[in-house]
């Protein structure tokens, strides 16, 4: 459980949505890509961008005009963010924050991963590359400014 965070809390808070405008829009307009590539680093490879973020996108479209069920899994990936940067927290709080502000935790969770030294973006593919071949990830406990 490698941590650059001292507080054993997030690096952001949750409505921290302009310290990264480009993850902000992101998960505002297109949660299922945000989604797919939070899942494909957390998981690290075991699943795929395309894969999760369909996953993402039919559960939403499950009750129609009636909510969204993509919440559900969406959950699951905070928690185990949770517990691979040791940050404080529990499945409840996991729970409700996705239920009633699902595009806020998504980019919560996308910052957090930017700020554990991830290329979200590039896929786990490309951040597993950086690591073998000695290219430096971004620094890991600095807080992100714009």
């Amino acid at each position: 459980m490698a941590s650059g965070n001292e507080n054993n809390d997030w690096s952001t808070g949750l409505c921290d949505c302009t310290e990264d405008c480009r993850s902000c829009c992101l998960a505002c307009w297109c949660p299922c890509v945000a989604f797919g590539r939070i899942a494909e680093i957390v998981d690290r490879g075991q699943s795929s961008c395309c894969q999760m973020g369909c996953v993402f996108c039919l559960l939403g479209l499950l009750l129609l005009n009636h909510g969204s069920l993509s919440w559900i899994v969406s959950m699951g990936y905070r928690t185990k963010i949770r517990q691979q940067y040791g940050i404080m927290g529990g499945s409840c709080h996991d729970c409700i924050l996705h239920f009633c502000c699902e595009r806020c935790a998504l980019c919560q969770e996308y910052r957090e991963l930017q700020f554990q030294g991830y290329d979200v973006s590039a896929g786990w593919e490309a951040n597993a590359a950086k690591k073998i071949s000695g290219v430096t990830m971004a620094p890991v406990g600095e807080k992100m400014t714009r």
